[in-house]
C-alpha cells in the first residue's frame, strides 16, 4: 500500500463493524503491519482492539527506543545522565515543560487585533478577561483558549498562526481553531457581552465533550 499515516490504520481497524470489514482493512495494511511486526491472527471482532494496541505500542514505545538509548548515551558523555538520575527534582523544571498559568494579561497580550476593532467591544473583552480571572464568570481562562485555539495551554513553541481577535455585529462569539481566531460580538451593554460569551463558550465546549465521548464509545 502507499504511504500510511501513523493513526490511519488504527482508526480504520478500530471502526470496523464486522469481520469482513476488519479482514479487508488488515489485508489493505498487510505490508505495513508486517513491517512493524504487528501481524496477528484475528478470529473475533474484539481482536481488533489488541491489534490497535500493538500498533500504538510500536509507535509510542518500540519506535523511539533506539533514538532514546542514543540520547541517553550522549548524556552519559559528560556525566549529565547520572546527575539527572541522582537529582531528578532539580532537573524537572529545566527539562520538563510546565504550562504557564493563564491570566487576563497573558490572554490579552496573546491575541492580536488584525482589523480595526470596535472600541467598546474591545473594552468589553478586556473587562471580560478580568471578570474570568476574578472567578466571576461561568468560564475559565482555559475555556477561552480552547474555544479559540483548541489548546488548554500555550504550547512551548507558541501558536502558528498567532491568535487574533476581531469584532463583528453578531450575537455570539465564534472561535476558529484552524487559524486561532476569536470573533467578538458587538453588544450594547457589558452584561449582554458577558452572558453571550459565557453561553457560547460553555455550550461549545460541552458539545465538543459529548461528541468526543460518543466517538470513544463507538
Amino acid at each position: 500500500m502507499g504511504k500510511v499515516g501513523i493513526f490511519s490504520p488504527s482508526l480504520q481497524i478500530n471502526t470496523a463493524t464486522n469481520m469482513t470489514d476488519l479482514n479487508s482493512v488488515v489485508n489493505e495494511c498487510y505490508n505495513y503491519l508486517e513491517l512493524i511486526g504487528c501481524l496477528r491472527l484475528l478470529s473475533t471482532l474484539s481482536d481488533k482492539y489488541m491489534l490497535v494496541k500493538d500498533i500504538l505500542f510500536y509507535h509510542v514505545i518500540k519506535r523511539v527506543q533506539a533514538p532514546f538509548e542514543s540520547f541517553k548515551q550522549g548524556l552519559k558523555t559528560l556525566g549529565v545522565l547520572e546527575k539527572i538520575q541522582t537529582y531528578p527534582e532539580a532537573f524537572c523544571n529545566i527539562l520538563c515543560h510546565k504550562p504557564e498559568t493563564l491570566s487576563a494579561k497573558i490572554l490579552r497580550d496573546l491575541f492580536t487585533v488584525h482589523t480595526l476593532p470596535d472600541v467598546q467591544a474591545l473594552g468589553f473583552w478586556n473587562s471580560y478577561l478580568q471578570t474570568v480571572e476574578d472567578g466571576k464568570s461561568a468560564t475559565t481562562m482555559e475555556d477561552i483558549l480552547i474555544f479559540a485555539t483548541g489548546c488548554s495551554s500555550i504550547p512551548p513553541a507558541g501558536f502558528k498562526p498567532t491568535p487574533s481577535i476581531e469584532c463583528l455585529h453578531m450575537d455570539f462569539p465564534v472561535g476558529n481553531k484552524c487559524n486561532n481566531s476569536l470573533t467578538l460580538p458587538i453588544t450594547s451593554t457589558y452584561k449582554e457581552f458577558q452572558e453571550n460569551m459565557d453561553f457560547a463558550i460553555r455550550n461549545t465546549l460541552r458539545l465538543g465533550k459529548e461528541e468526543s465521548s460518543h466517538y470513544n464509545e463507538h
